[in-house]
Parts: structure tokens; sequence; C-alpha cells
């Protein structure tokens, strides 16, 4: 009688990231491309911050799909559960802050309050990052998976920012555009501009700095040095108990 035994190893992936990836990325793109589409007076610099939204997203996300889709992957499942699924929950966070700061009454969303949010979130995203760095490190014993979690949170978080501020550029426009705030910045920075190609070429920098730099490249370094550091907290202390 032949017994065969299935083990189940941890480097499967989990079902829902490649789909959540693909669908983040084309709503991205289709969304600063429209955008650029729907500004009322056609210009050359919101297209090329659209195309080079559209296009980070897309390469962005080929890239994640073929990362998670490769026949081997140490500790993959824990890696993209832990990192790409806080980074999915922070980019909603980035949204919610998006939506505070350019949907809710101008009498609520006031400079203060808007500050204090953005400071807020800022610290949640990054918390979070490293708490997910670290919890990755602790339960593989691998600096390299801690790092990798950091990173994946940072696409995650960086691809729904990026989601929310494109959205808000290709449908809700006229509500950024009837922000006091908004409007007194373009009378003091815009000099030339209407205000619709103002409002969507910053929005549109924003869009493109949220999934890269406070995304991607954050996820990245916070990935590292919280990874890091657990990794030499682990062996100091293994070392400690193996001389006592």
């Amino acid at each position: 009688m032949t017994v065969v035994v299935i083990v189940k190893m941890d480097d499967e992936r989990p079902a829902w990231g490649r789909p959540a990836l693909g669908a983040t990325a084309v709503a991205v793109a289709v969304s600063a491309v429209l955008a650029a589409l729907r500004l009322p007076a056609r210009d050359p610099t919101v297209w090329l911050e659209a195309l080079v939204v559209a296009g980070s997203a897309v390469l962005l996300a080929a890239a994640a799909w073929w990362l998670t889709g490769r026949p081997a992957g140490t500790d993959r499942r824990i890696v993209l559960t832990w990192g790409l699924g806080s980074g999915f929950v922070l980019g909603g966070l980035w949204i919610a802050e998006i939506a505070f700061n350019n949907l809710t009454p101008h009498s609520l969303s006031t400079g203060g309050a808007r500050g204090v949010l953005d400071n807020v979130t800022w610290a949640i995203v990054g918390l979070v990052t490293i708490a997910a760095a670290v919890g990755v490190t602790i339960r593989t014993r691998r600096w390299r998976s801690g790092l990798r979690a950091g990173v994946w949170s940072g696409v995650g978080s960086g691809l729904g920012a990026a989601l929310g501020g494109a959205l808000l550029l290709a449908f809700l426009r006229p509500s950024v555009e009837r922000d006091p705030l908004m409007r007194t910045e373009w009378q003091q920075r815009g000099p030339g501009l209407d205000l619709a190609t103002y409002v969507t070429r910053e929005t549109m920098a924003g869009v493109g700095g949220h999934l890269w730099v406070l995304g991607v490249a954050q996820g990245a370094l916070l990935g590292l040095i919280a990874a890091l550091l657990t990794a030499a907290a682990i062996h100091s202390r293994e070392e400690a108990v193996d001389g006592g």
C-alpha cells in the first residue's frame, strides 16, 4: 500500500493577491487618463503626468504580478498576507484621508484639521509597515522576508493612495476647485493657469508621489530597517540563551 503525503508549502501565494494588484493598477491608470481627458483645456503637462502615473501603475502591477507568480518563493504566503494585505488596508486609510480633505464641508476640513489628519495617517502607515516587517521577521527568522513584507506593504498602500487621488481628479475635480484653501494656493502659486489645470497638475503630482515615495520607497526603507533590527535582536537573544 502506497501512502502519499501532501505537504502544503508556505510559498503558496494567497489567491486574492494578483487580482487585487491588477484591478487596482488598472483603475489607477484608467482614472489618471480620464482625468486628463476631462480637463476643460488640454494641457501637455497634465497629459505627461497622467501618462507617467498610468504607466507607473501598470508597470508596478506587472512586476508585482510576475514576482507573485514565480514557481518558488520563500515564505511567500506570509510575506504577501502580512505585507500586501496590510498595504491594501493602509491604501484604504489614505483614500479616507483624501476624501476627508477634499469632500467634507470646508468648515470641518480646515487647514489645521487636515494637517493633523495627514500627520496621523502618515504615522499609522509607517507603524503598520514596520509592524508587518517585524512580524514576518519574527515568524520566519529571515530578515529578507521581513524586508519583502515592508516592500509589499508599500506597494499596496501606494496603489491605494494613488487610486484615491486619481478617482478624485477623474470624477470629483469640481469639489477640489471649490476648496477655499486650494483657491488661495492657486492665486498665489498658479499665475497664468486656469484653476482646473492647476488643481489637476498639483494633484496628479501628488498621486505619483504617493505611489512611489510614500508607497514603495517608504515601505522598502522602513521594511529594511525594521527587519534588520529585529533579526539582530533575535540573534543577540539566541546567543545570550546559548551562552547562558
